[in-house]
């Protein structure tokens, strides 16, 4: 039995967030990509180093925000089933706990409701694993009763027991055996493959939780997996469960009933909702977070650290080295009002007037808004890597493309940092698959070809790799410096190392109607291939076609050269997809996704230890080394990311804006975001 495969979504159709605002309000700051900030100083720490902190700020403000669509529901139940739309996560996603959470910038796994670090499974005699968790006392839900390993049984048992779909399954990893003849286990789709997973989930105690897995889980099943599921809270649900039994649908009744009046264990609670006009949160101030100080050291260390609540923790680290950035949450809104906009003409309007204070949209301000932000006084303008990247392919089923030589001078020649000038700023130059925001995971030592190169020392460098590889012409190609061009009647004749003249080469790119920043690079491509004598030609090609293209199974496999296309990168805290886009058996020829049909023992071996790693740090030493090696052999050229963009008023204070996918991610910062006096 395998684990289900995590779904990857095309860029280009879709935005990929993940909403990890901690239940408990845990907003955390990242490391630039770039921004522009206002409302901020800076304060030198002991050690040396600059952490940015907030001035003074005003208590008890109303944090205004604007959404653009309405919520489809006000239950959480219904949230993460079958009404999983990110403007429901935006007000509702943060006041469940779990037992772990992340901490921003370097997006690592930290407790929550955990009072360390995970735990290892166990494996028992009859083959199963166990592992058992201690979890916090005196956290509490904001009707005064305190969470316990209860709640968490309790909505492992509903999930199961009432087969709830959507994001439900996954977020616990059910376990579905091979006959699903077991009335406990069968609530799940029948039809569903067998899969290893979670068995069982007891309380030991108050204070204690107990999770069986089928078989040895890695970090996807237990840290990442089970770790982040919602403790939902008995003494609300407990009595519309039982009544929703009784209904024809026990699931459709649950999924019905309303949330409001549920208790938080986070920083807000949800307060309502005028269908149509506005949502509204409430403070939580006796949230367990509140008033914890988070500091992020040089050395990757993390501490969060709370005197009235007894606790000081550092993970990561010793906590010694020097500070990057320290600042004690909140609440410090008295309450957040989402207010809804038809479209973001008449946020940015609400914005200028002060009507609102932030605009939450998962892509991000429209770039044709970008200068009327930048013209307002009252407006600031933060721009942050997306959680994905734009990438030019190679088949490397068939010459020149399986020649390693051959696509790291294709990838010499690209230079992504003229690309960014000319596109006058819509993308960010990008070297690693890993976006670079995402600093625990991304390999800082990953290789940055031909960086920083002039036009000549892009073609000698490039040149130097082709012909080393063996490739010859009839006239070899010659450099114009004055022109940045081929001296016209060279470059001709291109032979591969076993004498075989290199064909004409398709690059299918979308077109300029359908996404002008592919279309630009694919027809420069073209150009600086071309000035090694390259017969590559750029296509504009319909998104579809491409994508039939280049999944075509079997022989079809091969009826591609070169493409440009974009993916989103799924959980930023665990980056597995190395093995779904490199893996040899993933090869798109027999249904995967391995485009380029690349195959690497090595890579291979990484990918599977990968996947059975089970802690962070020897994931991530993995992960590095992925990234290194896939960059090297080159099968993808990574080219770039585009920027989220996003406008608030300078009179918000906000911890850090330099975030992964923007604050939207982070649904705003509602809990850490203060208010200048």
């Amino acid at each position: 039995m395998t684990q289900p495969r995590k779904l990857w979504t095309w860029l280009a159709v879709i935005a990929v967030f993940a909403l990890i605002a901690a239940a408990c309000g845990q907003g955390t700051p990242t490391e630039t990509t770039t921004s522009t900030t206002a409302a901020q100083s800076s304060t030198t720490t002991t050690e040396g180093s600059t952490a940015t902190t907030a001035p003074p700020a005003a208590q008890g403000f109303t944090y205004k925000m604007g959404i653009f669509n309405d919520l489809t529901t006000d239950n959480y139940w219904a949230y993460i089933g079958p009404e999983s739309e990110v403007w429901n996560g935006y007000v509702l996603g943060s006041q469940h706990p779990a037992l772990f959470t992340l901490a921003y910038p370097n997006i690592i796994h930290v407790p929550d409701l955990a009072t360390g670090a995970a735990n290892t499974p166990e494996e028992q005699a009859d083959g199963t694993w166990t592992v058992t968790q201690e979890i916090r006392k005196g956290y509490m839900w904001s009707d005064g009763t305190e969470v316990t390993a209860n709640d968490l049984v309790f909505t492992y048992n509903v999930v199961k027991d009432f087969g709830l779909g959507g994001n439900w399954p996954s977020t616990f990893n059910l376990y579905v055996p091979e006959t699903p003849d077991d009335p406990a286990t069968t609530d799940v789709d029948e039809s569903a493959p067998a899969r290893d997973g979670v068995t069982n989930i007891e309380a030991v105690d108050d204070y204690t939780v107990k999770v069986t897995f089928s078989a040895q889980p890695g970090i996807s099943m237990w840290q990442n997996g089970i770790g982040f599921a919602p403790f939902m809270p008995e003494q609300f649900w407990g009595p519309i469960v039982d009544e929703a039994k009784n209904s024809d649908d026990p699931a459709a009744a649950l999924y019905a009933a309303s949330g409001e009046g549920e208790p938080s264990a986070g920083g807000l609670i949800y307060a309502g909702r005028e269908p149509g006009a506005f949502a509204k949160n409430v403070a939580n101030q006796d949230a367990y977070y509140a008033g914890t100080t988070y500091t992020f050291y040089a050395d990757g260390s993390f501490r969060q650290a709370n005197a009235d609540k007894g606790f000081d923790e550092v993970y990561y680290g010793d906590g010694t080295g020097d500070v990057t950035l320290e600042y004690t949450d909140g609440p410090y809104a008295k309450d957040v009002l989402y207010s809804i906009y038809g479209d973001q003409n008449a946020a940015l309007l609400a914005l200028k007037s002060g009507e609102i204070d932030f605009m939450l949209t998962p892509l991000g301000l429209q770039s044709g808004l970008k200068q009327e932000v930048l013209d307002s006084p009252d407006l600031s303008l933060i721009a942050n890597g997306s959680n994905g990247f734009r990438y030019l392919a190679f088949n490397m089923r068939k010459s020149p493309m399986n020649i390693r030589e051959f696509r790291r001078a294709v990838g010499c020649m690209i230079d992504k940092e003229f690309l960014q000038q000319l596109l006058q700023g819509a993308i960010i130059p990008a070297y690693s698959l890993v976006p670079a925001a995402n600093t625990f995971w991304a390999n800082p030592n990953t290789e940055q070809l031909c960086k920083g190169l002039s036009g000549q020392e892009r073609f000698d460098t490039a040149m130097g790799m082709l012909k080393d590889a063996g490739f010859t012409w009839d006239v070899e190609p010659q450099y114009d410096a004055d022109f940045a061009s081929l001296v016209p009647g060279t470059g001709t004749g291109m032979k591969d190392p076993d004498g075989n003249p290199v064909p004409e080469m398709e690059i299918l790119a979308p077109g300029a109607g359908y996404d002008p920043l592919r279309s630009t690079a694919s027809i420069w491509i073209e150009q600086w291939a071309g000035q090694l004598g390259i017969p590559a030609k750029a296509v504009p090609t319909s998104f579809s076609v491409i994508v039939d293209k280049v999944f075509a199974e079997g022989e079809a496999a091969k009826d591609w050269d070169w493409y440009i296309l974009g993916w989103g990168l799924g959980d930023p805290s665990f980056p597995d997809f190395h093995e779904a886009f490199f893996a040899s058996w993933q090869d798109s020829a027999e249904g995967g996704f391995n485009t380029p049909g690349y195959s690497d023992p090595q890579v291979d071996e990484w990918a599977q230890d990968l996947l059975a790693a089970t802690d962070v740090n020897t994931a991530r030493d993995i992960v590095h080394k992925l990234d290194a090696k896939i960059v090297e052999d080159a099968p993808y050229v990574v080219l770039f990311q585009t920027p989220v963009l996003e406008a608030y008023r300078n009179t918000l204070i906000f911890p850090f804006t330099d975030t992964l996918d923007g604050l939207q991610n982070l649904s705003g910062l509602p809990t850490s975001v203060q208010m200048q006096q």
